[in-house]
């Protein structure tokens, strides 16, 4: 259905692509051996930043701390935790506590601005805890939220909050805190400010930013409880590194926000839907894609979505290299295999320095948006060419066929220096001439010249 020329032009720049694309997974499977380049120094502490787009407490936070976590311990540093978070799920706030409880490093966590809901608990067990003379903490009772309709009601059951409370209070006399104020942040919704905090016993320092913190921190001594192990730890920390979230936790962490989720499956279910209703089923192998994007809004493998987009993906640009129609399976397919590398699990931050993260990120998304910004092209080509022929085409022209064409099976024929999908209701062999009497969408209706 396009000329010789374009045809061979876009099926080389999709082969361009797919071999940039595999380039890129190389490079993500070949950086799991790049050894981790700093050295041991428990002078400089390692940030995270529980803020943004990884402000919500939920899997992708979850990821992110775990992956810090790693090389903290790795390297002998303390982790140093920036808290502005509305809070969040309670799944990833216990495990998220239970992961922080258990830890072989000093974690020593810093309110800015805010640390409500899941947040105010997830604190607790961090082994200092800094606030700023106007944040707040609490506000921890549970609520649920009705996904269609976004409104949302406080739980009360006994069975909830009596479990959540446990856990808080667990986790506050772990560290020998107030867990009576950590309780009614649960069943009071308790909100404590800044000093307030401090006085409570929810709160261990008062400071204006984050360097203050730290050198508040200089010279403390904080105990490091894990198993059956406990050691004394002195803080001491001249500067600190940030790291960054991997590229696929932050990808994972927009693809999980509420409203991107929410118009994936708006486009996927009522993409879908109109597709078949019109018949245009073309275009359903796009919309299949935003379904399976949709699904990690929910409680599915981010593994499993990977492979099955990558998967997909290869099957959509084999099949469009095996049977060129209009090019949405070729958009659909390379839109899939990026998200699905995009979205692939690398090796562990204790193997991968940041500047290797950041340059990583940098070259997929630059890869991103020259395939979006030639399939755009592509489409819009299509589509011009498309209106033209629809405008300029007269009935009982000639063309050849170049594959076999049966009764209720297409063939392909040469007409007016293009290839086009025919049917015919009679059999024409490879060669013969034939007449277009009709059109029906991307499909002639042809039958042999007499």
């Amino acid at each position: 259905m396009r000329s010789n020329k374009y045809y061979v032009s876009y099926h080389y720049i999709l082969l361009i692509a797919l071999i940039i694309l595999i380039l890129v997974l190389f490079m993500q499977i070949h950086l799991s051996d790049v050894a981790c380049q700093y050295s041991v120094n428990d002078d400089v502490a390692i940030l995270v930043k529980i803020q943004g787009s990884l402000g919500v407490i939920d899997i992708p936070t979850e990821m992110y701390l775990k992956d810090a976590l790693s090389l903290a311990i790795q390297r002998g540093a303390p982790l140093v935790v920036l808290v502005d978070s509305y809070g969040g799920y309670v799944d990833s706030m216990i495990n998220i506590a239970n992961m922080i409880l258990n830890s072989e490093a000093p974690i020593l966590g810093y309110v800015y601005d805010k640390a409500l809901s899941a947040a105010s608990i997830v604190i607790q067990p961090m082994h200092v805890i800094g606030i700023s003379p106007y944040g707040v903490i609490g506000a921890a009772q549970p609520i649920s939220i009705n996904p269609i309709t976004g409104q949302y009601e406080y739980i009360n059951e006994s069975k909830v909050i009596n479990s959540l409370t446990a856990m808080a209070v667990r986790y506050a006399e772990a560290r020998g805190r107030n867990s009576t104020a950590v309780q009614l942040f649960i069943t009071k919704n308790l909100v404590l400010r800044g000093e307030e905090a401090v006085e409570k016993g929810v709160a261990d320092i008062v400071a204006v930013d984050l360097n203050d913190f730290i050198s508040k921190l200089n010279g403390r001594v904080i105990a490091i409880k894990y198993g059956t192990m406990v050691k004394n730890v002195t803080i001491h920390i001249n500067s600190y590194e940030e790291y960054k979230p991997s590229l696929y936790v932050q990808v994972y962490a927009y693809l999980r926000d509420p409203t991107v989720n929410s118009i994936l499956w708006f486009l996927g279910f009522f993409g879908t839907f109109i597709t078949l209703l019109t018949g245009r089923v073309d275009v359903l192998p796009l919309t299949i894609v935003f379904l399976i994007l949709a699904l990690l809004g929910g409680s599915v493998s981010l593994n499993l979505v990977s492979v099955l987009l990558i998967a997909l993906g290869s099957l959509f640009i084999a099949v469009e290299f095996m049977y060129p129609g209009f090019g949405v399976l070729g958009v659909s397919g390379i839109l899939a295999l990026v998200f699905g590398l995009l979205l692939m699990p690398i090796s562990p931050a204790t193997q991968i320095t940041p500047t290797v993260f950041e340059s990583l990120r940098n070259l997929v998304l630059i890869l991103c948006g020259g395939i979006a910004t030639f399939f755009s092209f592509v489409l819009y080509k299509a589509l011009e060419s498309e209106k033209k022929r629809a405008t300029q085409m007269v009935v009982s022209r000639v063309g050849k066929a170049v594959e076999r064409i049966e009764p209720g099976k297409r063939g392909r024929i040469l007409y007016e220096g293009e290839y086009w999908f025919a049917e015919s209701s009679e059999v024409i062999e490879p060669g013969d001439i034939v007449e277009v009497v009709d059109r029906r969408g991307f499909v002639l209706i042809v039958k042999r010249k007499r």
